[in-house]
């Protein structure tokens, strides 16, 4: 892996092409973004002294009218991190932004939750790379204004109404944009991707998908007599081809656990909607239907059912429990995420009173949370590391010293659990990794001390400066 770089040379490397009328703007968001990728944490005016804070107000005013302006830097170089011959997960999924108490924009947002509440529906594409447990960015965002569905709608005006809330799952895909040659892109999607328009979209722009299939669609068996059948009752009539265990975590209120599953696969043709007259005509999809059963659940708990659909083909046991690997991926990834966004960085908590200035700053915080989420996930991606994969120097010198490390070289892992001791964590044996609560309180510690080294070394002769290269 390599060095990870510091808060502000990263903002560069993120921001700093983004498309703004001039340069004064583009220097505001590099060090907005750098500000909030050094303290997580905490309100706006936290970060920021006044005039930086107004700098920053001039800012999300001028992008008020085009939010994604941005991210399209970061969109860029999250594609070319995706640009590899190995496997990049795009973990599509939305989530709501509630702004009830925000007086301010009432009435020009859309309805959340059962419909009380008010604010935005957020959908992103995140790349992650499944092999090194490595976030690569956000390779596209939909954030807006849901619409009431007209009273009385017929299924066949929904079908009619060009941009029904489940074209998220089309547009997603088509946002990322097409696979460069080389590259190897699947689309992972729930239950609510599950209709023919996202396959046949990712196909044609050389994406690979893999989709949690919950509609009994038509099928044909892809055998010279190539009868009819239906997909899902395809796959629960297959025999068990490996046996192994899926971790499903807690959700809601249930307890995690392990479930101790069966999985087999089949491939058909599935046949484009009758009832949708753009796919009228299209050639049936190549689609391997894979099922991962719990034969056998705990008393009184729901037995666990995927059925995955993907055009990958399997071709044996490993195959299936890579595809069982990828779609596991998806609600820890998406749920951790947004997690970040909301929780730690306080999306909701903002106040800036139009609906686009709101965007702005949302476009801006979760390029941030990406980041964040992506040194979570570094501490167990590669445990043993050298620290400076995952942190700047001074702030691994800062956690040797805050923490009293006696070792020779600081690893990845001994670095995060450090940043995590700042803020709370005891890391005694048997202690389980530290949880998103201590980390924000640690890293929120470390940004305080980095900002004392920055002002004494600002104030103070060069003769009495800290010493701030050394372990000495």
């Amino acid at each position: 892996m390599d060095e990870r770089p510091d808060a502000r040379a990263w903002a560069e490397a993120e921001f700093g092409a983004a498309p703004l009328p001039d340069r004064r703007l583009r220097d505001r968001l590099v060090g907005a973004a750098a500000a909030l990728a050094r303290r997580p944490e905490g309100s706006l005016p936290q970060h920021f002294d006044w005039a930086e804070l107004k700098g920053l107000y001039r800012l999300v005013h001028k992008a008020a009218d085009d939010p994604e302006a941005l991210q399209r830097a970061h969109r860029d170089r999250t594609r070319e991190r995706m640009t590899r011959p190995e496997p990049v997960l795009i973990i599509h999924d939305g989530t709501q932004l509630d702004f009830t108490d925000h007086a301010a924009v009432r009435g020009r947002v859309g309805p959340v939750g059962d419909g009380g509440g008010c604010g935005f529906v957020q959908h992103n594409s995140l790349a992650i790379d499944p092999a090194a447990n490595a976030v690569l960015g956000l390779a596209y965002q939909q954030t807006f204004v849901r619409e009431k569905a007209p009273a009385g709608e017929t299924r066949a005006q929904r079908q009619r109404r060009a941009e029904r809330e489940s074209a998220v799952w089309v547009n997603g895909i088509r946002g990322v944009g097409p696979a460069p040659a080389g590259a190897f892109w699947v689309d992972v999607c729930d239950r609510a991707g599950d209709f023919f328009e996202p396959m046949a979209t990712a196909r044609m722009l050389g994406h690979h998908f893999l989709i949690r299939l919950c509609q009994d669609r038509r099928a044909r068996r892809p055998a010279a007599d190539g009868a009819l059948t239906h997909l899902l009752t395809e796959a629960r009539a297959l025999a068990p081809a490996v046996a192994d265990t899926v971790f499903v975590a807690s959700k809601g209120g249930r307890p995690a656990r392990a479930a101790r599953v069966q999985l087999a696969a089949t491939r058909l043709l599935v046949e484009p909607p009758l009832r949708d007259p753009k796919w009228r005509g299209h050639r049936p999809l190549a689609v391997t239907a894979v099922r991962i059963w719990e034969p056998e659940p705990p008393p009184g708990v729901e037995p666990l059912e995927w059925v995955l659909g993907t055009d990958l083909h399997a071709g044996g046991p490993a195959d299936l429990l890579r595809f069982r690997d990828w779609y596991a991926r998806r609600w820890p990834t998406a749920e951790e995420f947004h997690k970040v966004e909301k929780t730690g960085l306080g999306a909701e908590g903002l106040r800036f009173e139009t609906a686009g200035r709101l965007l702005a700053a949302l476009a801006l915080l979760s390029v941030v949370a990406a980041r964040v989420l992506d040194l979570r996930w570094r501490r167990d991606a590669a445990p043993e590391a050298d620290a400076g994969t995952a942190a700047a120097p001074q702030e691994i010198l800062l956690v040797r010293k805050a923490t009293k490390f006696r070792g020779t070289c600081m690893t990845v892992r001994a670095f995060v659990d450090g940043v995590a001791k700042l803020g709370g964590y005891l890391g005694r044996r048997g202690d389980g990794p530290p949880g998103w609560q201590t980390l924000w309180r640690g890293y929120q510690r470390l940004a305080d001390m980095l900002l004392g080294i920055e002002l004494l070394s600002a104030e103070a002769p060069d003769e009495e400066s800290p010493n701030l290269t050394g372990y000495g």
